[in-house]
Parts: structure tokens; C-alpha cells; sequence
């Protein structure tokens, strides 16, 4: 076989994974609202569920955080360089309702994120204590 032909090769089953992967989320978000009580948000990709990240509100069907995402805007990165980082489990979509969501509700994921800081800080140190 030729380079191009291993190439083409390669993209084909990594397409075919990506759907594969995308008809697991799906089976897995069906399970999870079946299993889990779910509370729907104003915001369409904005869901909390029991027992997801302490019920904070993640992305529906991926388990990635506003917060994470707010996390990623402050350190610069943009929305397309989120989805990048986040390929195949994130859309531009998703990312953009996150930041919608934080903007709506700003001192509530800013004190997820000042309570996740603090818990770090002191992580080590209570570990450390007799």
C-alpha cells in the first residue's frame, strides 16, 4: 500500500470510531437520564445531574463543566481552541451555550471555581497533617 492509501485508510476508521463513539454517548446519555434525575436548564447543552460533578451544571451528554469551560476562557483559550482541546466530545454550539450559562449565572460558577482553588490549596496540606 501507498502512504496516501494508509492514509485514507486511517481517516476512514478514525470516522468510523468517531460515530461509533457518538452512538455510545447517545446510549449512554438515554441511560443516564433513566438512571439519573436530571434537571433541565434555560439553556439547551446545560443540564445538571445527581451525582455529576456535585450537581453543577455540565454539557449535557459529555460530563465536561461550565466551570471547566469558564477555566479554559480564563486562560485564554477561545471557544473554537475549547473544542479543539475537547475534540469529539465538544461542539462550538455546546461551548458557546456554557459561556451563555455562565454569563447568566456568573457568581455561581465563579464560586465553583473559587471553592475548587481553595480545595487544592488545602489538598496537600491536609494530606500532610498528622
Amino acid at each position: 500500500m501507498t502512504v496516501e492509501m494508509d492514509a485514507q485508510k486511517v481517516y476512514g476508521e478514525l470516522s468510523q470510531l468517531r460515530e461509533e463513539i457518538q452512538s455510545l454517548r447517545d446510549k449512554i446519555e438515554l441511560f443516564g437520564r433513566a438512571t439519573r434525575p436530571s434537571i433541565r436548564t434555560e439553556h439547551p447543552h446545560v443540564v445538571r445531574i445527581e451525582g455529576v460533578h456535585g450537581g453543577r451544571p455540565t454539557i449535557r451528554g459529555t460530563g465536561v463543566s461550565v466551570q471547566t469551560i469558564v477555566e479554559q476562557t480564563q486562560l485564554d483559550r477561545s471557544p473554537r481552541q475549547i473544542v479543539e482541546d475537547f475534540e469529539g466530545v465538544l461542539t462550538l454550539a455546546q461551548v458557546y451555550d456554557a459561556l451563555s450559562y455562565y454569563h447568566e449565572h456568573e457568581k455561581e460558577i465563579e464560586q465553583y471555581i473559587i471553592e475548587n482553588r481553595e480545595a487544592l490549596c488545602k489538598g496537600p496540606q491536609a494530606a500532610s497533617a498528622p
